[in-house]
């Protein structure tokens, strides 16, 4: 670096988040059954599976260990509506306002001062089948889970940034 550029830099305090940890998971959800009622598909019928929202939340924490590892539990829900399509592929029935819902622990460096984001990134629902009176469906979901903490860092800097 020139002389003339170290003397143009400042220090300054900037306000960032860090991230502590993060992880990918992927979790399959099998045979999450829906149960027909008093519909009774016709031979041939099939099922269309929709995911319409999710949602995962933190629901507890414990105590970070000296290396600031903590056992953090989430809720996770997953709403979902099945289509039931005849031979010709119409839909006959439909099953809205469906919900099944779990909690997922992991470990995470998760000391005190730090919160979470869990956000379901990517999601498939099938293949779902008619068994009995019933349809069960498999359910895969992508989840990426941090800790964050807004941390204060000084930094050199040539200045603001001019478009």
């Amino acid at each position: 670096m020139e002389m003339e550029s170290l003397r143009q830099l400042e220090t300054i305090c900037i306000e960032v988040p860090k991230v502590y940890d993060f992880c990918f998971q992927a979790e399959r959800r099998e045979n999450i059954c829906t149960p027909l009622g008093t519909f009774m598909p016709p031979a041939g019928a099939t099922v269309r599976c929709t995911i319409q929202n999710t949602c995962c939340n933190e629901v507890s924490r414990s105590v970070p260990n000296a290396a600031g590892r903590s056992n953090v539990t989430f809720a996770v829900v997953v709403n979902y509506k099945l289509e039931v399509l005849n031979a010709e592929g119409d839909v006959i029935h439909t099953f809205r306002n469906l919900t099944f819902s779990f909690t997922k622990t992991v470990v995470l460096c998760a000391p005190e001062g730090t919160f979470t984001n869990c956000e379901i990134v990517n999601t498939a629902c099938g293949p779902c089948l008619i068994l009995g009176n019933q349809i069960c469906c498999t359910f895969d979901l992508c989840i990426v889970i941090q800790s964050v903490a807004i941390v204060k860092i000084l930094i050199p800097s040539f200045g603001f940034c001019t478009p």
